[in-house]
């Protein structure tokens, strides 16, 4: 019960995020369609989170806090500047790759790359990457899509039952 009202308190205070247009990392990314395609919209608006908790003043008593809520769905609120997300790309990083994207200042985990499977033309790795490189990453040739890997775990396992007949 705890958790549905955190994140209902959440999107209380993200809410007037979205429709006020306040997006700073979306604004740049509004600029260049291609690009903004590729980020998933929950890693916008959790890096917004970010920025906007960021700037916040201390609440008044009795006012969810936003780094509490983001604690609630799942968020590493450790170090505000930085978010994890998965990096689909068609094929392995090479060198070349590697590199640049470590000289921006993400952390990849290339040992924990998943490589493409069946019906899903993308693999992916797992990277630590400063908010304000959201653009930058996204503008990156090689890169497919972005996706936050910042959520609460659940087992989502109602189709197991079905496909083992169990």
């Amino acid at each position: 019960m705890r958790r549905y009202f955190a994140i209902l308190a959440l999107l209380a205070l993200l809410i007037p995020l979205i429709f006020g247009g306040v997006f700073q990392a979306s604004t740049a990314l509004a600029q260049d369609g291609e690009n903004s395609t590729k980020i998933s919209g929950f890693l916008a608006l959790q890096i917004e989170a970010k920025l906007h908790a960021l700037e916040a003043a201390p609440l008044e008593e009795g006012r969810v806090d936003i780094v509490q809520a983001m604690q609630a769905m799942g968020m590493k609120v450790g170090d505000l500047n930085k978010q994890r997300i998965f990096i689909h790309l068609a094929q392995p990083p090479n060198e070349s790759q590697i590199e640049e994207l470590e000289s921006t200042g993400l952390t990849l985990y290339l040992d924990l790359w998943i490589p493409p499977v069946g019906s899903h033309p993308e693999g992916f790795i797992i990277a630590d990457m400063p908010i304000d490189k959201l653009a930058e990453v996204a503008s990156k040739d090689y890169v497919v899509r972005l996706d936050s890997a910042e959520r609460l775990a659940q087992p989502q396992n109602d189709l197991a039952a079905i496909t083992t007949n169990a």
